[in-house]
């Protein structure tokens, strides 16, 4: 594989950490990152340890002050660099990100261009955090102010690395807020790599920090006491364990969790366009997206036609290494593969009826890779384990309903609410569908087709808290009133 004309080179020389505006080896344990394609190792890193999460923290709670009191017009021209350094290095970090993640390279080119966009976004921003005057009376003068929150811990997932880095820590940035970042130990080279960038746009030392490794560095940093704010993507289960950690400094939190996303489509809906919507939002990125549209909520009259036209997709999807932009690349990891094939096996016993894929994938010349079939299962009951429990993978079960009424209650009949979707001509249903839906975004007619400047976020067990957007802001400032008594 190195000798693919996409192959990053020189990936020994990406350093393991970032730390006061230079790179670091992690005094950790090692470890071998993965090419999940080959299933073999492609990159030796070392863990931070536990003095180095200190030397990042201390970093960044020195920097606060300058970075803070930078005038917002010279914040902006750093993050405008930074986006334009990410755009000018947009091959070699899609190819980065595509060898460590197993993403298709188009799909790696798309996030890059994502966390350019987020740092353009967030530039324009820096000198908009405005307050507010309050009237109190005649002798009075009152009015508020929005301050940086203080030292900001990102701590990410794998499924896609540099841009849930940069919707994160470019509003920390733009509100004058320091950071650091912990990427996924399966997938750390494209933060550090931006982190480098940062440098190079003049971002001042201490500013953007990352530390590396698993879920103690994770911890060590999310209760660390000099901590003003955690934002975290993952699981609803780490997510717990990260608000339990982030109450010791009593720090806020921003928790992008799990999903069970729902795609309502009634018997009047478009089926080309409803079915091209269903297969784009469960095996993009493989169904590793935490806002995968793994429920197909269908009136029974048009179920069958829809599952079919579903069904002829996921059939004609190319599977490969990422370098070659297949339709689907690898899972993540074999744990991840062992995983999904759970939930398949066991939906299975219980009966279910899986109408396409249920089973490993092996494309030609990656006999070890961790490829997993476009899968489908049928008329799933409502309280099914796989109807109710994230898989993260590219499965989709299949639920038929008889009203609109109906749909609605299926969609909210989960522990989950990110997104919801609905397919349908009637303009009031859909409406009466989006007020219902318990979830932070719903599209209609057009399921995942929004974009970055959109609030994210969940409801219920899908998280705390609002990315993305002007909303994106509010985590990192800190309000404060001020009262002239005159």
């Amino acid at each position: 594989m190195q000798d693919h004309p996409l192959y990053p080179r020189q990936l020994d020389r990406i350093p393991h950490c970032w730390i006061d505006g230079a790179g670091q080896a992690g005094s950790g344990a090692a470890r071998s990152l993965i090419d999940p394609a080959l299933g073999r190792g492609f990159a030796e890193v070392s863990d931070a340890d536990a003095g180095q999460v200190e030397q990042a923290v201390a970093s960044a709670k020195a920097a606060l002050p300058r970075w803070a009191d930078t005038p917002p017009a010279d914040r902006a021209r750093v993050l405008f660099r930074l986006a334009e350094l990410l755009e000018k290095n947009a091959d070699r970090l899609a190819a980065v990100e595509s060898l460590n993640a197993g993403k298709p390279i188009s799909q790696a080119k798309r996030d890059v261009g994502r966390a350019a966009e987020y740092f353009r976004f967030y530039a324009g921003a820096c000198d908009k955090l405005n307050g507010e005057s309050i009237p109190l009376g005649p002798d009075q003068t009152a009015f508020t102010v929005l301050e940086p929150i203080g030292v900001t811990a990102h701590i990410l997932p794998w499924n896609y690395p540099i841009s849930t880095l940069a919707r994160g820590a470019a509003p920390a940035l733009a509100a004058g807020a320091t950071v650091v970042a912990k990427p996924s130990e399966l997938t750390p080279l494209t933060t550090i790599l931006t982190a480098e960038l940062a440098s190079q746009a003049d971002l001042p030392a201490g500013v953007f920090n990352v530390v590396t490794g698993a879920g103690d560095i994770g911890e060590a940093l999310a209760s660390h006491k000099d901590v003003a704010h955690v934002t975290f993507t993952g699981s609803t289960a780490t997510g717990r364990k990260i608000m339990q950690s982030a109450s010791k400094p009593v720090a806020g939190t921003t928790l992008e969790l799990g999903g069970k996303s729902p795609v309502v489509v009634l018997a009047d809906a478009d089926l080309d366009a409803a079915a091209a919507g269903v297969a784009r939002g469960i095996f993009f990125n493989a169904g590793q997206v935490c806002a995968a549209g793994a429920r197909l909520i269908c009136e029974a009259t048009v179920h069958d036609a829809l599952v079919e036209k579903v069904i002829a997709k996921a059939k004609a999807m190319s599977i490969g290494h990422g370098l070659d932009d297949p339709d689907l690349g690898p899972l993540i990891s074999a744990s991840q593969l062992e995983r999904v094939q759970g939930f398949v096996s066991r939906a299975k016993v219980e009966g279910l009826n899986c109408v396409t894929g249920g089973h490993m994938a092996c494309p030609e010349g990656l006999p070890n890779g961790y490829f997993y079939a476009p899968t489908i299962f049928a008329g799933v009951p409502a309280e099914a384990e796989i109807a109710q429990q994230e898989v993260f993978g590219p499965v989709l079960v299949t639920q038929t309903c008889r009203s609109a009424e109906e749909a609605l209650e299926l969609a909210n009949g989960t522990a989950f609410g990110l997104v919801a979707g609905i397919y349908t001509a009637d303009t009031t249903q859909a409406m009466r569908f989006a007020r219902k839906a318990e979830a932070g975004q719903v599209f209609v007619n057009g399921f995942l087709k929004g974009g970055d400047t959109l609030p994210f976020g969940g409801v219920k067990e899908s998280g705390i808290g609002r990315e993305k957007g002007l909303a994106g802001l509010s985590a990192y400032c800190a309000i404060k009133s001020i009262v002239l008594n005159h």
